[in-house]
């Protein structure tokens, strides 16, 4: 009760307090405030006027404003969200009016909070969303991006979506645009996030003319602007509606263009990266149209893992994971034959050979290659990845295996990923029991001396613990050891009776 008191006190003195002399009187109410358990603070805020608090902002003194906003952001976070928009809306945006940078990037995860939590109340106060448009301008890293997070939640509310794409915020947007190319790229990112989200917002940013001018910068003579571009459009790309309405640009066209021309322009060859990774979401969604359509496109990235510089290697590693992923990545890919079934034994040389970074990426997609949810684990995919994983490497299980028990935690981990993928599968667990010496191992809790060990094999245990198929393969009285050590959990030790023997 006296910490209580004590913060009343110090509030209602604020109002006394002459400008410029309330430093002080705010550094004890912020430690006062911190101090008070967040229950506490919650039940007495109502008692408190908060007003004397934000009147210590209008001040030229930047500590004691700092301080204040300390204090402001401890007391409203404390609040619920419909209570701070409804009642001091008013006071955030002179808050956010404040010349000061470092002081509006206080007030932002407030406003953030609010967009996230409460946005068809938040944008029913079209000033404070004006005065977070005005912040996309801002130069300051602090500023600017948790503006577009604001926006963008804005944006995913149907009733905000309409006010941010209407007089005055859209204004405030398209000039924005106009400043340099970081802040139009924020305001990109936006339209991208938002018409990824629905064909409604879509639409409004199609309206606005905002996408429009995103397909524009892929033509610009800028490399660094139109890899920028190419990234967000891979990013619209991965809803149907957004890949419709790039298709219907002619953009995709376009892209592959590009790609064919790389070899003419010795620039060009720095897109190729942002290329790739777009075809390669296409690749993901629409595996089928994709990949017998662009056969550059699957040309390029299936030789680059062989033969590509050490970037391309990977991404093109990563790629052909990334479409694997899915069931009918994995039909369409086998449909290409050979040139796939080569690419793959190119990834398993990679993982006994190739250096740490490319062995862990291709260790995951082979993980994602392999991988089947029990339900699409029909005969066809069961013998397409029970191939492609035989025909990888010489003995590709006890390669992965001795990888998982090497001391490197960035190879273990996706070394297990994989052994976690193989044990979900009837012709995986088959490789297990009958490869020597792995039943034990996988029994043996001295393996592993780390938590992060310890996790990963759990894992393994689990998977096999639970798999319906595990008893028939592996015998049941083995698959009740299995249960026994998934129920002990991870850290079970084992405890060791020691007998006193006479004499010592």
């Amino acid at each position: 009760m006296e910490a209580e008191a004590a913060i009343t006190s110090l509030v209602n003195q604020l109002q006394q307090i002459s400008v410029g002399s309330k430093i002080q009187a705010l550094d004890e109410l912020k430690t006062a405030i911190t101090a008070l358990p967040l229950p506490d603070l919650r039940r007495i805020l109502p008692n408190l006027s908060i007003n004397n608090v934000f009147e210590c902002l209008n001040t030229q003194d930047k500590q004691e404003q700092k301080v204040c906003c300390e204090v402001l952001d401890r007391m409203l976070t404390t609040l619920s969200p419909p209570t701070v928009v409804i009642n001091f809306h008013s006071h955030l945006l002179r808050w956010l009016r404040l010349p000061d940078d470092s002081l509006k990037a206080l007030c932002l995860p407030q406003i953030s909070r609010l967009s996230k939590e409460v946005p068809s109340q938040l944008c029913q106060y079209e000033d404070l969303v004006e005065a977070v448009a005005d912040q996309l301008t801002s130069d300051s890293p602090e500023v600017g991006p948790p503006a577009v997070t604001v926006l963008t939640n804005i944006g995913e509310d149907p009733l905000g979506l309409q006010v941010l794409f209407r007089d005055p915020i859209l204004g405030k947007i398209v000039e924005a645009m106009q400043k340099n190319d970081i802040t139009r790229f924020r305001i990109y990112q936006i339209a991208t996030d938002l018409s990824k989200t629905s064909s409604a917002a879509l639409n409004f940013s199609v309206a606005a003319g905002l996408l429009q001018e995103l397909l524009r910068e892929v033509q610009a003579n800028d490399i660094l602007v139109q890899l920028n571009a190419i990234e967000l459009i891979s990013d619209l790309a991965q809803s149907s509606h957004g890949l419709a309405f790039l298709d219907h640009q002619g953009i995709v066209g376009k892209l592959e263009e590009m790609m064919l021309g790389l070899n003419e322009n010795p620039m060009m060859g720095l897109l190729l990266p942002g290329l790739i990774k777009f075809f390669g979401g296409l690749s993901k969604y629409h595996p089928k149209e994709v990949l017998s359509k662009f056969d550059h496109f699957v040309k390029m990235v299936l030789n680059n893992v062989d033969h590509g510089e050490p970037t391309l290697k990977g991404l093109s590693v990563d790629t052909i994971g990334f479409i694997a992923s899915t069931p009918e990545g994995k039909l369409a890919l086998d449909k290409i034959g050979n040139p796939v079934t080569e690419c793959i034994h190119s990834m398993g040389n990679l993982i006994r050979t190739g250096p740490s970074e490319l062995k862990a990426r291709s260790l995951q997609a082979m993980s994602n290659i392999i991988y089947l949810e029990e339900e699409n684990q029909t005969d066809e995919l069961l013998n397409i990845t029970q191939r492609w994983f035989s025909t990888s490497m010489s003995d590709p299980f006890n390669t992965v295996w001795s990888i998982a028990q090497q001391p490197f935690l960035d190879l273990r981990v996706p070394a297990f990923q994989l052994l976690h993928n193989l044990a979900a599968l009837p012709w995986g667990q088959r490789l297990m029991n009958n490869v020597p010496g792995f039943k034990e191992y996988l029994l043996d809790r001295s393996t592993e001396h780390t938590k992060e060990g310890k996790d990963v094999k759990f894992e393994l245990i689990k998977i096999l613990a639970h798999s319906p198929t595990a008893p028939d393969i592996f015998g049941r009285p083995y698959h009740v050891k299995l249960t026994e050590y998934f129920n002990q959990g991870p850290f079970y030790v084992v405890a060791q009776s020691e007998v006193a023997m006479e004499g010592e």
